[in-house]
């Protein structure tokens, strides 16, 4: 597995994985409305207040991890895993690593937003993150980032 900041080049196959996670999301939302995206990621990959970073196999993205920031604030937008790759540790890597860009860039919390009956999810995100609010059947989750 190799992960690495996304480029132009996959720009295309990071909107098909959102698509995919929109997909997901119906099962713990069915009022999340199905969309296939496109064009989306391309506009972001070179913004500096945008985080946009891959897990490839064997030339193939199968996973990734965005992140917005603004100014030392980060939200994670959406994190997302093929489902034949879920639980060899990608999520957590993509996470991991996100966090450590933090630290490094004087990022003093990150928030992500996790469908509440999510249990798979929730229990990933909890690993990093304390529960802040609930809105309607989202929860917004908070990481502390102390940076060294």
């Amino acid at each position: 597995m190799i992960y690495r900041k996304a480029n132009i080049k996959d720009a295309k196959e990071v909107d098909s994985l959102l698509t995919k996670l929109i997909a997901d999301e119906r099962q713990y939302d069915p009022k999340c409305e199905l969309v296939i995206v496109k064009d989306y990621y391309i506009n972001f990959i070179e913004d500096s207040n945008k985080y946009l970073f891959v897990c490839e196999d064997n030339n193939n993205i199968v996973g990734y991890i965005y992140s917005i920031i603004e100014e030392d604030n980060a939200k994670i937008d959406a994190l997302f895993v093929l489902e034949e790759y879920r639980n060899k540790g990608i999520a957590t890597k993509l996470i991991e690593d996100f966090i450590s860009y933090a630290k490094d860039n004087n990022i003093k919390q990150i928030t992500i937003n996790v469908l509440s009956n999510n249990l798979k999810a929730r229990k990933l995100y909890l690993k990093y993150f304390k529960p802040y609010k609930k809105e309607n059947n989202k929860e917004t989750l908070l990481l502390k980032v102390i940076c060294l």
